[in-house]
């Protein structure tokens, strides 16, 4: 007997799915290493460029 949720279940499943896959391609884009030493690098230049007082 295979398992059957009926439309509202494909419906949760297919969101679960979109989410999980939004997630991997945030994580790769903001949390990889090439971000973080490009937000470092970022960081650097402004405050190398801010007047000191």
């Amino acid at each position: 007997m295979p398992l059957s949720f009926g439309s509202f279940g494909k419906a949760v499943a297919i969101l679960v799915i979109a989410a999980f896959v939004l997630w991997l391609i945030f994580t790769y884009m903001f949390a990889s290493e090439e971000a973080a030493d490009e937000a470092e690098d970022v960081g650097s230049v402004q405050n190398l460029t801010l007047p000191v007082s």
